[in-house]
């Protein structure tokens, strides 16, 4: 009957819950009775672990249904975000100043060029200059997005968890680093007027996976902001403080690398999806991203009377 209980107690009958409370009450009574008229440690203990087990057992919060849970997790990361939202907003920042910074240095100076755009990624950018992206099949596509999602999500655990022991400097390096290769790739397009065919590239997937890259560098902010200003608290203190609004925006992070992976393999780089379609997919993301960060699970007003 124990081991019933111990699944759930809805296992059990009606006859076997009111005897099971039976003997909890029982056990009870004879714990304390043990404890103040007997030194026989032996049964103290065995009387205290049977009642704490029956306690446990009666007494569990109720589970909630997995759809709950995961209502509750978007919540969760929907308002922490907003709580975040200076974190977030220099995380974006540094992104599209990294843009704009790579873009103009290409074009204004040839040594920048040639620094902000390393020989190892020339071949790269050449291919892109193409406009034509090798076919994809369903297999290729497949395998396309099994990658991303294992290797983007472990970006952003980086990308977040050095802030913690850099002060946040390794963060912005690696946002800066991520917006100087968008940068300097769109120059590289915008000079053979293929640059709408790089945002048709980049955009469907890229509303979602930028925003978890901007996600984890803000974790990383915030982090990293906790050690350089801990107030009246330990550092210690302002880190575990900070940890745990900065772990939930690290872990929606992640839920966006691994949404992002499939549209990028089935999507993005597919040259057999039409331009408009990939466009208006992205316009689309970005509407439904910025209504939700925006204003679901919003906390009702507080009210001033």
């Amino acid at each position: 009957m124990a081991e019933k209980a111990d699944v759930s107690p809805k296992n059990l009958t009606p006859d076997e819950l009111q005897e099971i409370i039976r003997l909890y009450r029982s056990c009870s009574s004879d714990l304390a009775l043990v404890r103040t008229r007997s030194n026989n440690l032996q049964v103290i203990s065995f009387l205290n672990d049977l009642v704490a087990r029956s306690y446990s057992t009666l007494y569990r919060p109720k589970r909630k249904p997995l759809w709950e849970a995961i209502g509750n997790f978007i919540a969760t990361a929907a308002q922490t975000v907003r709580r975040m939202k200076f974190f977030v907003l220099a995380s974006a920042a540094t992104f599209v100043l990294a843009i704009a910074f790579s873009f103009v240095a290409c074009g204004a100076n040839t040594d920048l060029r040639n620094a902000l755009e390393p020989q190892e990624v020339r071949p790269l950018f050449d291919g892109w200059k193409t406009g034509k992206p090798p076919d994809r099949d369903v297999s290729t596509s497949t395998f396309a997005s099994a990658f991303y999602a294992s290797h983007n999500p472990f970006v952003s655990i980086i990308m977040a968890s050095i802030g913690a022991g850099t002060f946040g400097v390794g963060s912005a390096y690696q946002i800066w680093q991520n917006g100087q290769m968008v940068g300097t790739l769109a120059y590289e397009m915008n000079t053979v007027h293929k640059l709408p065919f790089l945002l048709g590239s980049i955009l469907p997937h890229g509303v979602t996976e930028i925003s978890g890259m901007v996600l984890a560098g803000s974790a990383g902010y915030q982090l990293g902001w906790a050690l350089i200003v801990p107030g009246r608290r330990k550092r210690r203190d302002a880190l575990r403080d900070a940890g745990k609004d900065a772990l939930v925006v690290l872990g929606t992070s992640i839920v966006l690398m691994f949404m992002a992976a499939p549209v990028e393999g089935f999507i993005s780089f597919n040259p057999r999806v039409p331009m408009y379609f990939k466009l208006g997919f992205a316009v689309f993301a970005a509407l439904a991203w910025t209504t939700f960060w925006l204003g679901y699970a919003r906390e009702p007003a507080e009210d001033p009377s």
